[in-house]
């Protein structure tokens, strides 16, 4: 076992694992996905394209926090009972 071992991570593997609960969505340009403050009930996995990642002040102005590109998982915070902290749409 090497060092870059232990960081091999195959997501395939995980969303085998999920059988049935796994579910294959696809989102226009766009279309909000789900919102800054929204109860994050589900774990996304970008399969194909890019999703923009948002953020709203307090006074209104809408800001990008990053760019999530193919093979990259968002929602996460949702298994520990956490809101999505940002909005997220794809590109």
């Amino acid at each position: 076992m090497t060092a870059n071992d232990k960081y091999d991570f195959d997501p395939r593997k995980v969303l085998a694992a999920i059988g049935e609960d796994r579910h294959v969505l696809a989102f226009p340009a766009r279309q909000t996905i789900s919102a800054q403050g929204d109860a994050a009930d589900s774990v996304f996995y970008v399969v194909k394209g890019k999703v923009r990642l948002t953020a709203v002040s307090k006074i209104g102005k809408q800001a990008t926090l990053g760019i999530l590109s193919e093979g990259e998982f968002f929602g996460e915070g949702g298994l520990a009972g956490q809101p999505y902290a940002w909005g997220l749409q794809p590109q």
